[in-house]
């Protein structure tokens, strides 16, 4: 059974982060979901190939990067508990917080500690892959796949240093200004 949500709605929750009430949005827009659960079947190797190669992510850390990857082209969000992603054959807590510090050194992912505001615990973390699935998608449009998103497109356009110049650094462009209003 495959989940199908055509609800363009992003949710938004509050997090207590270092004494502050943030607002931040969760979930995917339709306009910047770039890679879906098929094209992550379809694209397995090609993107394994990046993933190894380009990386130089071994076996075991690929295997932590798909599941995140599945988690997130399916439910638009991914903030899964160490725990879930570690249950499986294959993968231990050590091999998944390093491969977090490695994507997160690459400037690949980013982890938005989540806390529950009325007791100030903290909940499991959120991860921000979307780097990481444009690097994936631009790597997949260099080998012959064709992406029909607005979002995606300025960024597949660019020559491969402004891109990659695009995702290192820390002011990495914003969601278009539809999104923007939606999320604020």
């Amino acid at each position: 059974m495959i989940h199908h949500n055509v609800n363009p709605i992003i949710y938004r929750i509050r997090h207590f982060i270092k004494g502050k009430h943030v607002l931040r949005a969760y979930g995917v827009s339709p306009a910047i979901k770039a890679i879906s659960p098929q094209c992550v079947l379809k694209n397995f190797d090609t993107i394994r190939q990046f993933l190894s190669g380009t990386l130089g992510l071994t076996t075991a850390q690929r295997e932590v990067v798909f599941r995140l990857l599945r988690l997130w082209s399916y439910y638009g969000v991914v903030y899964p508990k160490q725990s879930q992603v570690t249950e499986a054959p294959g993968c231990s807590k050590a091999t998944f917080w390093r491969t977090i510090a490695l994507l997160r050194d690459l400037n690949l992912l980013t982890v938005v500690n989540r806390y529950l505001v009325r007791e100030q615990a903290q909940i499991s973390n959120l991860y921000d892959l979307e780097k990481l699935v444009l690097a994936i998608a631009r790597y997949l449009a260099e080998r012959g796949k064709q992406f029909h998103d607005s979002y995606l497109a300025p960024f597949l356009r660019m020559p491969g240093s402004l891109f990659w110049r695009a995702i290192y650094s820390p002011n990495f462009p914003s969601p278009p200004p539809r999104l923007a209003r939606e999320t604020a």
